[in-house]
């Protein structure tokens, strides 16, 4: 579970947070991820249960799976086209 303010993440849909507290959240998602503190139980936590930042959530999923972290996606969410696509010598 992931908490903000004391209180469980918001529903995505019926919360009434600020526009700070929400980038707040996103950014200390991504932080967390990229210092190794974000397990996957509160990703999984976030994503099964449409909290705030559960998009956040399957793109770290996506960029854990893109640098091969993990193996498989354990949210069941993220759709495989994504990260296993081949790059174009043409894409920039």
């Amino acid at each position: 579970m992931r908490y903000f303010n004391d209180e469980l993440l918001p529903h995505y849909r019926n919360n009434n947070l600020s526009k700070s507290d929400k980038l707040q959240i996103i950014n200390d998602l991504w932080e967390d991820y990229k210092n190794g503190l974000l397990d996957q139980e509160v990703i999984k936590w976030i994503v099964d249960n449409d909290r705030f930042g559960h998009f956040t959530c399957s793109l770290i999923v996506e960029d854990m799976l893109r640098k091969k972290i993990i193996k498989k996606d354990f949210t069941g969410r993220t759709s495989q086209k994504t990260y296993e696509q081949k790059k174009n010598p043409f894409i920039l």
